[in-house]
């Protein structure tokens, strides 16, 4: 009985699916990272210099809790 072997690929053989181009990961990775990093600052910032003033919290007795 003939034994056969999952190698992927297609009917061919000598086409790689999992080839990549490693440059153009690198750079959508990269520009990931950048957009990342600037919604992180801009969501630190934004806690940082909220809009409206200052406002004054309420405070809470124990009984209340």
């Amino acid at each position: 009985m003939k034994r056969q072997t999952w190698r992927g690929g297609s009917a061919k053989g000598t086409e790689n699916p999992f080839e990549y181009d490693y440059e153009t990961v690198r750079k959508g990775g990269l520009i990931f990272a950048g957009l990342a990093f600037v919604v992180g600052l801009l969501i630190l910032l934004s806690k940082r210099f909220r809009c409206g003033g200052s406002k004054k919290h309420r405070q809470v007795n124990e009984d209340e809790l």
